[in-house]
């Protein structure tokens, strides 16, 4: 190295790269080192941060893991040679420096994560180039709500966006409706090629006449026996209302801390509590009663119910310091939660749901805690909701399908989150799992960081083609890949430790001290059946149990009750075939049996829904954005599901390796038809624009689950029992 060249030292694990990301055999050849993009990316860097010193020259140690630089000579000009860096997890290429500078750095300043990322890749043409202040300021972000509209409000089947949004005319309400009505986006331009693929093959179709998107990916992999792509439906208005706001959704839940309530969860709650009253374990008996300070009395225990939450507060950002206020200071609409009392799964009036309120977060506690703080209330004395609630606690719904991965005869279908028993939980949440038998656990000790969620697909060579004729279906479970930490001593294993992983899981600071279970480089993969469920920051479960100081709670709280109303709900939810445990909902409100969420009809039960109606507002719409705009417009990154992955995981999953057989259930398998999402909602995926057409002609898609030669990556380090 030259005087006056000095090595800048990346932060480590800060990178969202694949490293299968790369030219398919041909004339494109590897630049190693890759000195182009290490000196002006190394000089940037510095210049920004204020640390460049006159006249001394910088180049980074190594590109972020993942990222390569390959060069070829152009077509129809062999003396000029186009150079190009390869790894981004949308599989598409950064053709200089001055493109990848600000990825580069988004990933460097947010541990590795690509949310929100403003380069011209991820945001297509509202990205910004460095230099450049046209671009400056991107195009179409939306301000968070001020005040709360009274027209519906919620994304997607299972949860609602606090944002607004613009209703479509002239639509009639569908579950998506049920909460937010966002405007539909185009379907296609006038003038471009017709629309191909699984999402307009209308071979297969729904109810509805929407294309079965799942059962003609199938029928592409039996045909093609490897496929990797991107599940789009361009044909489903729902759909396109889910493609609008889901990002929206995705990014609260990220910002916020886990103990708050969510959209879609089921909960216990307190109609009415005065503000001198709070829920108190009593000394003496240990019953949670109700205890006014003023009076210094105990007034007997709350009378609990159990509800469906439809919003939360549109305010800044709660604390855990809120739970504590009985004044916020700012309306119950905007700083509490709406509660829709639960409806019992087999009654025929449902206007129970009807009877909603707004409630201060103080009054909240979650469903898991149900035990604990009735245990001690002869049951005939609950409130039905609570029995209500118990019943489908054995419910799950998938959402945010995006990507379609398989090897015949198996395929997997990732998703962005997941309704599981009274809870939500997305990519990047800590969830809690329960003890592991073949280790003799007892207690919850281990939780996992989600980095994917994922539907497998196997036995497709031996089942029907046809889902309708009643023949043999294929089998699918839920698989939950993440990063895996223990908090017992005695897991500890120093090969597993490293840079990578010395931060404490997310919400899991409070709780001590957290030893990896694997290598960072490697993942762990669970059943469903092992998920206890989401990881509550530990004041939170203090203040919802009336902690003593000294006798903290322990990752075990509630698990005992969340075990007995999973048996309570396989003995009295019908719809759990034998010798199942689950009952595997299109949505969360077939998964709950609702008929109305916030106020309006859902699914089967929306009158107004019409179809064609939906599709003829649509083409509308379509019209006039194309007349509108000379050129199409990417979607900002706030709204790029693209990058809502958890930190470190990028698009193209590594292929995982068993190192210790995975052990699954009978019950957690699950047979069925091909409509592995709801049949009338369909998700929201990614649109991925086109590279150019050189590129795209000198490239491949490696597909990393195919099994083959290449050394896996990722390896299953758990036996799952």
């Amino acid at each position: 190295m030259s005087q006056g060249r000095r090595v800048v030292h990346l932060r480590p694990g800060c990178s969202d790269g694949d490293a299968l990301h790369v030219p398919k055999q041909g004339n494109h050849t590897q630049v190693n080192p890759p000195k182009l993009y290490l000196e002006k990316t190394a000089q940037q860097w510095m210049e920004d941060r204020g640390e460049a010193q006159l006249g001394v020259k910088y180049i980074l140690e190594a590109l972020p893991n993942g990222y390569t630089m390959w060069q070829r000579p152009r077509p129809g000009k062999p003396s000029h040679i186009d150079k190009y860096l390869y790894g981004h997890p949308s599989h598409k290429v950064f053709d200089s420096p001055n493109r990848f500078y600000p990825h580069f750095r988004h990933l460097m300043d947010n541990n590795g994560s690509s949310i929100g990322c403003p380069c011209t890749v991820c945001a297509g043409s509202a990205g910004i180039l460095p230099g450049s202040s046209s671009n400056s300021v991107r195009s179409g972000s939306s301000n968070p709500a001020s005040s709360r509209p009274r027209t519906p409000k919620v994304s997607n089947p299972s949860f609602s966006s606090s944002m607004p949004v613009r209703a479509l005319p002239a639509i009639g309400s569908s579950t998506l409706a049920a909460f937010q009505r966002p405007p539909a986006l185009a379907v296609q331009a006038k003038g471009r090629p017709k629309l191909v693929g699984a999402g307009v093959n209308s071979s297969h179709v729904d109810d509805e006449g929407t294309p079965d998107i799942y059962r003609n990916l199938i029928d592409k992999l039996r045909r093609h026996v490897d496929i990797d792509e991107i599940i789009e439906q361009p044909l489903s208005p729902d759909w396109l209302a889910e493609k609008e706001v889901l990002p929206g959704i995705l990014q609260n839940l990220k910002e916020q801390d886990q103990w708050l309530p969510r959209i879609g969860e089921i909960v216990l709650y307190l109609r009415d509590l005065p503000a001198s009253v709070e829920v108190m374990q009593h000394e003496q008996t240990g019953e949670y009663q109700l205890y006014d300070e003023e009076a210094e009395v105990f007034l007997g225990p709350p009378r609990w119910q159990a509800g469906l939450v439809g919003e939360v507060p549109t305010t800044e950002l709660p604390s855990i310091a809120d739970l504590h206020r009985s004044d916020t200071g700012a309306s119950v609409i905007y700083s509490g939660v709406r509660i829709e009392p639960l409806p019992s799964l087999d009654a025929l009036d449902k206007s129970l749901s009807k009877r909603h309120k707004y409630v201060p977060l103080r009054q909240v506690r979650p469903f898991a805690l149900w035990r604990e703080l009735l245990k001690q209330v002869p049951q005939e004395e609950w409130h039905v909701t609570v029995i209500n609630a118990l019943t489908v606690s054995s419910t799950m719904s998938l959402f945010g399908q995006y990507r379609f991965r398989g090897s015949w005869p198996e395929a997997f279908i990732y998703c962005y989150g997941i309704h599981f028993g009274s809870e939500v939980f997305t990519i990047g949440d800590t969830i809690r799992l329960l003890p592991n038998a073949s280790k003799s656990q007892a207690r919850c000790t281990e939780v996992m960081v989600i980095k994917t969620i994922r539907l497998r697909l196997s036995g497709l060579d031996l089942a029907s083609s046809n889902d309708y004729d009643g023949g043999r279906p294929y089998n699918s479970e839920v698989l939950i890949y993440g990063s895996a930490y223990s908090s017992d001593p005695s897991s500890i294993n120093k090969e597993h430790l490293s840079e990578d992983n010395t931060e404490p899981p997310r919400a899991g600071a409070a709780y001590g001290e957290w030893y990896p279970l694997h290598p960072a480089s490697k993942e762990l993969v669970l059943p469903l059946w092992r998920v206890a469920g989401r990881l509550y920051e530990q004041d939170a479960v203090s203040f919802w149990l009336n902690s003593d100081p000294d006798d903290r709670p322990t990752l075990d709280a509630g698990r005992e009750g969340i075990l007995e109303a999973r048996a309570f709900a396989r003995q009295h939810d019908h719809r759990i075939e034998s010798g199942s445990s689950w009952y595997w909902g299109d949505n969360r409100a077939d998964a709950l049996g609702l008929q109305t969420i916030n106020g309006l009809e859902v699914t089967k039960h929306d009158q107004e829904r019409d179809i064609r109606a939906l599709r003829k507002n649509i083409k509308i719409i379509d019209h006039a954005k194309a007349s509108a705009a000379t050129k199409p417009t990417a979607t900002p990154s706030g709204k790029d599901l693209r990058r809502f992955m958890a930190p470190g995981t990028a698009l193209s999953i590594f292929p995982t390796e068993a190192v210790d057989e995975l052990s699954t259930s009978d019950n957690a398998v699950r047979t069925g038809s091909s409509s592995a999402g709801s049949r009338k909602k369909r998700p929201y995926i990614v649109s991925l624009s086109d590279d150019d057409d050189e590129i795209r002609q000198n490239t491949m898609v490696i597909d990393d689950d195919v099994p083959g030669s290449k050394k896996a990556k990722v390896a299953v380090v758990i036996k799952a029992n």
